[in-house]
């Protein structure tokens, strides 16, 4: 398994590697690190020494971290690519095979500030590759179950094997939860046979299943998320509706507005 852990050297980037450095930990897992830059001067004559300059400094920088994962026991190395974050870091994970993409959220606000207008927001956006977005507070030793938000439309097993793959090291419970906004006779059957078709092909595996009743997604999202804040939200975004839901301004990641849980986001 391979991580791509862009780093800007910030407190929140620093929290998003430790989170990533235990994941691989568990999951036998190498990780890169990536700082991308763009280089602003004022004239040509000076691109070169101020290149050189930023990526000296980089790598100094990048070298400390490395070594710290290897005295670890983690297998790390790091990249230096100029370009924007966004387009670094996708092009970089799609290009090179990378099976996740770990990133910090940036400021008080958790998931929800971060995501509209950051890096992380378009990374998720644009990447094929899976994305973790780690807030600032969030530790893995204190999460204690994996949910995985479904929408009962059509769901396709693949996803599901994805999920279990990136996280089979972490020794969590997973719990997948459909928010009922009314009474459906057919979304009911669905979930139910979802739950025993999912147990009996994955005996080994600790699955819960949960309806949570709201009058609206983000409440319902919200809801389960207060009650069990120690949780890695997992949503599969099948589409590009999901992003055109994810990024709409009117609802402007209101399922993370209450909590700062880390947020996967599978393809």
């Amino acid at each position: 398994m391979k991580i791509l852990v862009p780093t800007d050297f910030s407190d929140n980037a620093n929290k998003a590697l430790e989170f990533a450095k235990n994941l691989a930990a568990k999951n036998h897992a190498s990780i890169t690190l990536l700082y991308a830059f763009y280089a602003v001067y004022d004239f040509a004559a000076q691109a070169t020494e101020i290149i050189a300059q930023i990526e000296h400094e980089a790598k100094q920088d990048l070298k400390k971290l490395v070594a710290a994962g290897k005295e670890a026991g983690l297998e790390m190395n790091y990249r230096i690519l100029q370009g924007s974050v966004a387009s670094a870091v996708t092009s970089l994970a799609y290009q090179e095979e990378y099976d996740l993409i770990v990133m910090g959220t940036q400021g008080a606000s958790g998931i929800k500030k971060a995501l509209i207008g950051s890096n992380t927001g378009h990374v998720i956006k644009e990447s094929k590759v899976p994305v973790l977005a780690v807030p600032a507070d969030a530790s893995l030793e204190r999460m204690d179950q994996i949910a995985v938000a479904l929408e009962l439309n059509k769901e396709d097993e693949r996803y599901f094997k994805h999920i279990f793959k990136l996280t089979k090291g972490l020794d969590l419970r997973y719990t997948f939860f459909h928010v009922e906004l009314e009474e459906s006779f057919e979304k009911k059957i669905e979930f139910k046979g979802l739950e025993v078709y999912l147990k009996e092909r994955y005996p080994n595996l600790d699955l819960n299943f949960q309806l949570v009743q709201a009058a609206g997604l983000e409440e319902g999202i919200a809801t389960f998320l207060q009650i069990n804040p120690a949780t890695i939200l997992t949503m599969i975004s099948k589409s590009k509706n999901f992003y055109e839901y994810l990024f709409n301004k009117s609802h402007s990641l209101q399922m993370a507005y209450h909590t700062h849980v880390p947020l996967l986001v599978v393809k």
